[in-house]
């Protein structure tokens, strides 16, 4: 993705390059075409079909999977007359979300995500949503999403969704996105637990480096979450003429919902600060234990050491009187080891009562 994206470097504006890999065959396009008493679904192949499926009498839903054939997204750029900017920024699959208000159509990029509890992390997908007076358009890196739920309900024709325009089917599909986060966050809720079970029972080595990589989910997430705010903000702010009026009180909700999921990221980022200050605390007692058990156990063999070196000076006592006559003794040596033993004894009950043991 890298060498990709370096391509890009010094290319016009609305150059359109695909950064990231491919991860399906083809690209499949699946339709929904419906109104309050009908609905159609199938899948097309070509992409000049499209012409034929806009109709001023139902709502249009497109979803692609598959970025990689620039030359079909380019084809249906222009069926919808999507400028060649937001087509750039719909390949460029490391774009922040954003959103941009045309005169005939809103442009808006999120990130999907999905957490893997086998190993811990979190993939993001982007998707980009064209939203039009009649249609809506989403684009996806593959297969596989948060929207069954919705195709659910387009198909049973429950709800308001078949009722309502394509700016309530895209809420809607944000609306799963979110809701998706919301699931994240309760697993990640559940790791942090763990973790923390972990630092206070038995921190470890591993214990450290599992708060770094939760710290770095956290991120990520934060990273997909956090833009989607401002982009809430902006469509209640500055009401574009597809989105109606009465459907804002479920855009503000769903700004509730995202709102609530910062407020969690943010009090985990500070937890993890904590986790970090508690593993360095509780590593610095270990290694104060550590210390303080070498000290004793030198501190018992300072006057033992001494005695040693004493009596290894090896001087003859036949030269001399005074040259260590007690090595002439007949209970030399057992006398010298009960005073080792005496005074090692000695400074342990003196350790055990100043409470050092």
């Amino acid at each position: 993705m890298l060498n990709t994206v370096r391509k890009k470097q010094g290319m016009s504006p609305g150059s359109l390059i695909f950064t990231g890999k491919q991860k399906i065959e083809k690209i499949k396009i699946d339709i929904f075409q419906y109104n309050q008493g009908s609905i159609t679904e199938k899948k097309i192949d070509k992409i000049e079909e499209l012409k034929e499926l806009i109709n001023a009498e139902s709502i249009l839903w497109v979803n692609i999977c598959g970025l990689h054939d620039v030359d079909k997204l380019e084809k249906v750029g222009e069926i919808f007359g999507i400028g060649l900017l937001e087509l750039e920024d719909i390949l460029n699959v490391i774009h922040s979300p954003k959103l941009e208000e045309q005169e005939d159509y809103v442009f808006m990029i999120c990130k999907m995500l999905n957490y893997n509890n086998n190993i811990k992390k979190i993939s993001v997908e982007q998707v980009s949503f064209i939203l039009g007076k009649k249609y809506l358009i989403t684009f996806q890196e593959k297969e596989g999403d948060d929207f069954n739920f919705v195709r659910e309900r387009l198909r049973n024709g429950k709800g308001r969704l078949r009722k309502l325009g394509a700016d309530y089917l895209m809420y809607r599909l944000l609306d799963s996105i979110v809701d998706n986060y919301a699931v994240i966050l309760l697993e990640l809720d559940e790791r942090m637990e763990n973790i923390e079970d972990e630092l206070l029972d038995d921190p470890r080595r591993d214990t450290i480096e599992n708060i770094y990589s939760f710290r770095k989910e956290v991120n990520k997430l934060r990273r997909s979450v956090v833009p989607l705010k401002e982009i809430i903000y902006t469509i209640e702010k500055d009401v574009h003429p597809l989105i109606h009026k009465s459907n804002l009180i479920f855009i503000r909700d769903l700004g509730d919902h995202i709102k609530g999921a910062i407020d969690t990221l943010e009090n985990f980022r500070e937890q993890v600060n904590s986790m970090i200050e508690i593993y360095r605390s509780t590593s610095g007692l270990k290694l104060n234990e550590i210390v303080k058990v070498l000290t004793i156990i030198s501190t018992i063999f300072i006057p033992l050491t001494f005695i040693v070196g004493i009596y290894g000076m090896n001087f003859n006592p036949n030269t001399s009187p005074f040259n260590m006559p007690e090595l002439n003794w007949y209970f030399g040596y057992p006398i010298v080891l009960i005073l080792m033993v005496m005074i090692a004894v000695g400074l342990l009950i003196i350790f055990r009562k100043k409470k050092w043991l």
